[in-house]
């Protein structure tokens, strides 16, 4: 699968175990209970390839306000003035204003991204998230409407991250379960307690996954550390 141009995630420990990135121009969930850190990882992913391969980024925030969002970022080492312009970052009170009155937002975020893209160029893009994304539309056929977004956003030409807020014990990783089928990736951040005593909680990452791709399907431990995300991998652990 060498011929496939990809996208990398720069989680130091990762790329080597997906064949070196993600695919470019596929669609991809970012999955995990509240606290798995899909928000910065999504962010990450935008900023480290604006900042190393000045590819453009969009990051649509639905959940969270602008300020809020940057000001979580710097705190990460993640600061705007190092990428230029090439992410742009959009909540929901200024997205509310480029788009029509239309309910139907799956759709009217799809053409505002194909105007962005024509107007400016971008190459990445993060919705966070896809629950605050259906919450704002009217859904009545999930199946073909779902099917019908994501396959716009391929035709777009844009690789896409779509974060998925689901239970630490749920069965699925999506809202309505058919995204799992529909997506080409799923990226699933895990938050788990460790120990009896004063334990401690660790985050871990799975591929579940990744068309086009030999992937490795272990379970990665999940570091933020001197500003980047690290994954352990087995022989990482064992050299350790």
């Amino acid at each position: 699968m060498t011929d496939v141009e990809r996208i990398k995630t720069f989680v130091d420990g990762l790329d080597e175990h997906i064949e070196g990135g993600i695919p470019k121009g596929s669609v991809s969930l970012i999955c995990g209970s509240p606290g798995s850190m899909k928000s910065s990882l999504g962010y990450y992913i935008l900023y480290h390839n604006a900042k190393e391969k000045n590819l453009k980024g969009i990051y649509i925030s639905l959940e969270q306000d602008l300020k809020s969002l940057k000001m979580q970022m710097k705190k990460l080492g993640m600061k705007n003035r190092s990428i230029n312009n090439d992410l742009t970052i959009l909540d929901y009170d200024i997205i509310k204003k480029e788009i029509s009155k239309e309910k139907n937002w799956l759709k009217e975020i799809s053409k505002y991204v194909k105007k962005v893209k024509k107007e400016k160029g971008a190459d990445l893009l993060v919705i966070d998230s896809l629950d605050a994304l259906y919450a704002l539309s009217r859904i009545e056929e999930p199946r073909r409407e779902v099917y019908h977004f994501f396959k716009s956003l391929r035709d777009i030409g844009i690789t896409s991250y779509l974060l998925s807020e689901i239970s630490s014990n749920s069965g699925k990783f999506s809202y309505y379960g058919i995204e799992d089928f529909l997506a080409d990736g799923i990226i699933h951040m895990q938050f788990q307690k460790k120990g009896d005593l004063l334990s401690s909680m660790e985050r871990y990452l799975g591929i579940i996954k990744l068309r086009t791709t030999n992937h490795d399907t272990q379970y990665f431990p999940l570091l933020y550390m001197s500003e980047k995300f690290t994954v352990f991998g087995r022989e990482k652990l064992e050299l350790d």
